[in-house]
């Protein structure tokens, strides 16, 4: 429910920083689970929950970074208490890709992007939080657009 304008907090205690969101992309965060070829238009990945049809995502990194267009998502069916192996989630996407991905290479949507440069680094799994209350002063709370 992030919104261009709104104010976020990211981070906790010393590590903790104020920023303003200046755009609001496509969602969906994974990583490849198992590795894809150079050519291929089937990802196995490890969830695809926040991912659509018809979005646009970026896979991997550095030199084998890539976008793409999802064509078809299918999430995996899970038997639990079933013998075998867990299927694994699968995205599907319009076109080949141009480069092969390591397992636990990135998939993700456009996320959101910042008014302002981030003035501290924050670690992996850090908190993004929006519309807290703040102790001692009004709560600020954001309508979503309809």
């Amino acid at each position: 429910d992030f919104v261009p304008g709104q104010n976020i907090i990211i981070g906790s205690g010393t590590d903790r920083e104020n920023v303003v969101i200046a755009t609001v992309g496509t969602p969906g965060s994974s990583t490849v689970s198992s590795a894809s070829r150079k050519g291929t238009t089937s990802i196995l990945v490890s969830g695809v929950a926040g991912f659509n049809a018809g979005q646009t995502i970026s896979i991997g990194n550095g030199s084998n970074l890539e976008t793409a267009v999802i064509a078809n998502i299918a999430p995996a069916r899970r038997r639990f208490g079933a013998p075998g192996t867990i299927p694994a989630d699968t995205i599907t996407v319009a076109k080949p890709l141009k480069y092969k991905h390591a397992e636990g290479a990135q998939v993700s949507g456009s996320g959101i992007t910042l008014a302002s440069p981030l003035t501290m680094a924050h670690n992996t799994g850090s908190q993004v939080a929006g519309n807290v209350p703040s102790p001692g002063e009004p709560n600020k709370y954001t309508r979503k657009p309809l």
